[in-house]
């Protein structure tokens, strides 16, 4: 297995931490969700679900890799800390410890499910232009 990393699976979360910056950015009016009690969680735990996941992707090693997994938990909750502490001190904008838990708990589900669920993982893994090709499983690069 080579310890390189792959610089096409870098760009997916790097473009989700700047989207996620980006709307961290504005006052807590903007961007509006739905109006339901505590539905800023719930878009935590999929955002950082889906950033576990993109850094499990870019993390080399086997799939089932202590030391991975760890990297792309470490990573996401990294980023979600830092996101919390920078609110802290934005007056426009309020941090809150659940945020982190939802992040942390979004990365870790997504990432065991990457791990655990093969079907998930070939849907993941599977490229738009085989799909569209007609040319899915196996013969088109699948796990």
């Amino acid at each position: 297995m080579s310890t390189r990393l792959p610089l096409r699976y870098l760009i997916p979360p790097v473009a989700l931490l700047a989207a996620v910056a980006w709307a961290s950015s504005f006052d807590e009016s903007s961007p509006q969700g739905p109006d339901i009690v505590n539905f800023d969680k719930v878009a935590h735990f999929f955002v950082f679900g889906l950033l576990g996941t993109l850094w499990f992707r870019w993390v080399p090693g086997p799939l089932r890799s202590n030391s991975r997994l760890a990297w792309a938990f470490l990573l996401a909750i990294s980023y979600g800390i830092v996101d919390e502490w920078i609110q802290f001190y934005n007056p426009l904008r309020s941090s809150d410890l659940m945020d982190i838990v939802a992040d942390g708990a979004g990365a870790a589900t997504a990432i065991f499910v990457y791990c655990s669920w093969g079907l998930y993982r070939r849907t993941l893994e599977t490229r738009f232009w085989d799909v569209m090709r007609g040319r899915i499983g196996k013969e088109a690069g699948a796990e």
